[in-house]
């Protein structure tokens, strides 16, 4: 465009009359300012299509990146019924295992994740937990999270104390109902990865899943370790921590009770004491019960109590003796164990404690399930349990049948190994074999003591277990 004006400019200057001389000479300007004019015009013209050529080169260039910003929304991927691994607050991401593939993958969310409970009820990541089973979608090749939600069809049981785990069978007991569960059961204490031979009976626990099948079992609250010392007065007799547990008083006991804080109770004849004790998680308490012996001069009592049992033809047995329960039972005012059995039913063991008059005590077994064949889908998830009629309750391991097989644990060496909170050697170390769930606690000086529970079948065979080398204090 300067060109232009200039070429003009000169035309003008070249027709006026002072400077026609000074432009004789060049009177081929004159002539040739027609041409120039056009040519100028020219020149812009291929000025203006080389700067919009470059426009277009530039923005070519911008759309050949690649790049697109996700927007709130954005998907391409989903994955239903995923169980939450993991979740790293400062990372941003989560980790989800997808049950299909058999898979673990991680994500990354922000402040466009949308996060809903299962009744689509908006929420934040903070209210999701490692063991909860969601529905994701996802844009996947940012592995950016787009929603998460709580899965629909997917069950919760909080604060279970009631179970029954059998992992030779791959199921488990919940207030009665049975469940089912298979290797890629997902177990944590906590926020952290655990395995099922963690989980004690006195533990409390979270359980998800769908139908009939377990998907992931957290602990929420789990249980320390209550040593007791100078307990000669007692051994033979019995030990009550609150309602909880009741034992048989052994030397050198260390009993895994849940967190909390208890009454102990010991009685053997007439000597009786009692204490208040705080169990913290994974703390171990110690209790001299030395010093707490209480001579009982109260004169013996004793309570008829009438058993009713369904079936009618069980065996009774009452403190290690069968009983004829089609009369009633005098007992004597204190702890007893009962334990009832039937061809076809599973044994049951607990603990009764007489102390009033007259009594009458209602025993139903369940029968045994054939678990292989059992597809019956139509038993309530959650049955209501029913009531309980005796006091204490425990696992249904029968004193009576005794083996000349045994137990080995070689690992971790040197470890002191209780079983059943009874005192049994220092690993490696053996001890009688008894069907059924046993707690096994390891010990050792200056590490966390560990307890794992371990189911015994009843084959005529010796069994081996090894551990993990315990963790030292920190």
């Amino acid at each position: 465009m300067n060109i232009i004006c200039r070429i003009i400019q000169l035309h003008r200057e070249a027709s006026e009359p002072d400077y026609r001389r000074r432009f004789a000479s060049a009177g081929w300007m004159k002539r040739f300012m027609p041409v120039l004019l056009v040519c100028a015009v020219l020149v812009c013209g291929c000025s203006q299509t080389a700067d919009q050529s470059n426009e277009t080169v530039q923005a070519d260039n911008t759309v050949d990146t690649g790049f697109v910003m996700p927007k709130a929304g954005t998907y391409d991927s989903a994955d239903n019924d995923a169980v939450v691994v993991s979740i790293d607050k400062e990372a941003q991401t989560c980790t989800l295992y997808n049950r299909i593939v058999g898979r673990n993958y991680t994500l990354n969310y922000d402040g466009t994740s949308k996060i809903y409970d299962k009744y689509k009820t908006a929420t934040v990541i903070d209210q999701i937990n490692p063991g909860d089973l969601v529905d994701v979608t996802f844009l996947k090749s940012k592995k950016l999270l787009n929603s998460m939600t709580g899965s629909e069809d997917v069950w919760i049981y909080d604060d279970v104390t009631d179970f029954e785990i059998d992992p030779k069978t791959k199921h488990m007991k919940i207030n009665g109902g049975d469940y089912r569960f298979s290797d890629d059961l997902f177990v944590f204490l906590g926020d952290k990865k655990a395995q099922l031979m963690d989980i004690n009976s006195c533990d409390v626990l979270k359980i998800c899943g769908t139908d009939h099948d377990i998907y992931s079992i957290v602990i929420t609250k789990g249980h320390g370790y209550l040593r007791i010392k100078g307990q000669q007065y007692f051994e033979g007799g019995w030990i009550e921590v609150g309602n909880k547990i009741i034992k048989n008083v052994t030397r050198d006991m260390l009993l895994a009770v849940p967190v909390g804080r208890y009454r102990v109770k010991l009685s053997n004849g007439e000597y009786e004491g009692s204490r208040e004790v705080v169990i913290e998680s994974n703390c171990e308490t110690e209790l001299d019960v030395s010093d707490m012996v209480v001579l009982d001069e109260s004169n013996t009592m004793y309570g008829n109590v009438i058993l009713v049992t369904d079936p009618s033809d069980a065996q009774v047995y009452i403190d290690g003796k069968e009983a004829d329960v089609s009369k009633a039972l005098s007992l004597e005012y204190g702890i007893h164990q009962l334990i009832v059995r039937a061809e076809g039913y599973e044994s049951m063991t607990q603990y009764i404690k007489v102390g009033q008059e007259n009594a009458t005590l209602e025993i139903t077994l369940d029968k045994k399930k054939d678990y292989g064949s059992s597809t019956d889908s139509s038993v309530n998830p959650l049955p209501s349990p029913s009531p309980q009629v005796t006091t204490y309750v425990t696992e249904a391991v029968n004193p009576l049948e005794t083996s000349d097989y045994r137990v080995m644990i070689e690992a971790p060496e040197g470890a002191e190994v209780y079983v059943d909170g009874s005192y049994v050697g220092i690993v490696p170390a053996d001890f009688a074999k008894r069907e059924g769930s046993h707690v096994v606690t390891l010990r050792k000086e200056g590490c966390v003591t560990r307890s794992y529970t371990i189911s015994l079948d009843g084959v005529l065979r010796n069994e081996t277990f090894s551990f993990a080398s315990l963790e030292e204090n920190e």
